[in-house]
């Protein structure tokens, strides 16, 4: 081979390695742009869920929540928000952070795919079976046991807690008080119930019949990081300024800390 050809050669060889390369380069962009897009795109998700009513940001999501009757409520890992004026509640999860489902109903309590709901308003749900009763707030702690605040007398603030056995409806009284119950939430064998005195204008949390004060009214209790956390949301009596507190529930003592004002952090 003359130096002509080995220089032809050497050209050949040149181009036909810068064109492989070329295709190369490009195959891999495109395969990493499609995993990107099939993805959903998760590396762009705010990975915080932060309530300054009226502003509610999920995630990459966000709601407007005005105050009384519009509700926050949490049974992990789903985030609930209620519109009752509009018959509209949405689910979020926590965990897979998506928009799980919209239920055009007033939901009290969810639980995959199980739902506590007031019907129209009128009268509480378990799924599609009637509960015989209205719940102001309710806890789906097993597929046959519902906890349920209600008032004997729909009239007055007056409130109790029971247990509804979902299948035969019999009912039980769990915790009775001189206060208002405000919230409940139960997780890990534990019952946690927000207190509130409407003479005294004290707030309490009680935890398996241990009580505490806490700072402000207690409007949800929810789980977060493995602690357990009180939120309180804007109102009169805090001048307008929502807050969130740790519960420290350590060896038979029973206490509550300030974490943040003006935003209640439900997941971070």
């Amino acid at each position: 081979m003359n130096e002509e050809k080995r220089n032809k050669l050497k050209i050949i060889v040149i181009l036909f390695l810068i064109g492989f390369f070329v295709i190369y380069g490009t195959s891999m962009y495109l395969k990493y742009a499609s995993t990107k897009i099939n993805k959903g795109g998760n590396e762009n998700i705010n990975n915080s869920v932060i309530f300054a009513q009226p502003n509610l940001q999920i995630f990459d999501y966000k709601e407007q929540l005005n105050a009384y009757p519009d509700r926050v409520s949490i049974h992990y890992p789903y985030l609930i928000v209620v519109h009752p004026d509009k018959f509209i509640s949405q689910i979020y999860n926590l965990e897979t952070k998506q928009k799980e489902k919209k239920i055009t109903e007033v939901v009290l309590d969810y639980f995959k795919g199980n739902s506590v709901y007031n019907k129209q308003g009128y009268v509480t749900h378990y799924n599609n079976k009637n509960l015989g009763l209205l719940c102001d707030r309710a806890f789906i702690k097993s597929s046959k046991e519902i906890l349920c605040i209600i008032r004997p007398d729909i009239n007055k603030q007056d409130n109790k807690l029971i247990s509804i056995n979902s299948q035969t409806l019999e009912q039980k009284d769990i915790y009775t008080s001189q206060n208002v119950l405000t919230a409940i939430y139960f997780d890990k064998e534990t019952l946690y119930i927000g207190e509130y005195n409407f003479v005294t204008n004290k707030a309490f949390i009680t935890v398996n019949n241990k009580t505490t004060p806490i700072d402000d009214l207690v409007n949800i209790i929810y789980p977060m990081d493995n602690k357990m956390y009180a939120g309180s949301f804007k109102s009169l009596r805090n001048n307008q300024s929502e807050s969130y507190y740790e519960i420290i529930n350590n060896n038979n003592n029973l206490a509550t800390k300030l974490v943040g004002k003006n935003k209640i952090v439900f997941y971070y």
